[in-house]
Formats: C-alpha cells, sequence, structure tokens
C-alpha cells in the first residue's frame, strides 16, 4: 500500500463501549471519538469491501467491545487540514493515523467535530438498534 492516500479512500474507525464516544440526545457518534493524544487511529480501505473491513475489527477486538464503526473520508480529512499518516503494524498493515498536522498529532476539537459530524455509522452494535 502507498504512503499517499487517495481523496477517495474511506479510514474506519472503532467506537468503543464508552458513553462519551456517542451523544445521549441525537444518538450519533460524538467528536470524543476523533481525540487521541497519540493521534486518531484508523484502518484504510485498502481495496477491501466494507462487510470486510467490519469484520475485521469483530474479530480483532470482539464484537462485545465495539459500539460501533464509523468511516470518514480522507479527502474530506485533507480538505480541512487533517494530516493523514500511514504507519502500517506487524498484525494489521491497513493501519493509518490522523494527526492535527505534520507537527502535532493530536486533533484540534474542531477538527475532532467536523469528522464526528461527517462520519457514517457502518456499524453499530445491536444495542443501539434497539
Amino acid at each position: 500500500m502507498k504512503d499517499e492516500f487517495r481523496k477517495d479512500e474511506r479510514l474506519y474507525r472503532n467506537v468503543i463501549m464508552d458513553p462519551n464516544f456517542w451523544k445521549k440526545d441525537s444518538g450519533g457518534p460524538s467528536s470524543a471519538i476523533f481525540k487521541d493524544s497519540n493521534g486518531v487511529s484508523v484502518d484504510r480501505d485498502g481495496g477491501r469491501e466494507e462487510a470486510d473491513i467490519t469484520s475485521g475489527f469483530i474479530s480483532r477486538f470482539g464484537v462485545e467491545n465495539i459500539r460501533a464503526i464509523v468511516s470518514v473520508n480522507a479527502g474530506y480529512c485533507m480538505e480541512i487540514g487533517a494530516h493523514l499518516v500511514y504507519s502500517p503494524v506487524e498484525t494489521n498493515k491497513y493501519h493509518a493515523e490522523i494527526h492535527d498536522s505534520p507537527d502535532k498529532v493530536p486533533l484540534h476539537p474542531k477538527k475532532a467535530r467536523k469528522l464526528a459530524k461527517n462520519c457514517r455509522v457502518v456499524y453499530a452494535s445491536e444495542e443501539d438498534e434497539k
């Protein structure tokens, strides 16, 4: 996989079972899912089908630990000035991170809010479907 991101690439993020990561009023993801001092860990689509990406998250983290899986468009990340870093690990060649800029890792709260508003829920736990 190339270091450069395509604008049409989708980036997927696991949303853990944490009440701060889900808005009570609207029932959608909060900006907290895009706040991480070490960079926002995501998986690149890598040309895979969404069902394969979702099942990969479930097998890695366990269905009981996943509130939802969301995706954002890499082009939108670039548009708001976020910096995308391809950082594969031994167990996950699709791993990447979203940083605030080339020099700053944690996303500015404004960028985190924009990503939360523009992300798409691709999987929700059965708890959210009730």
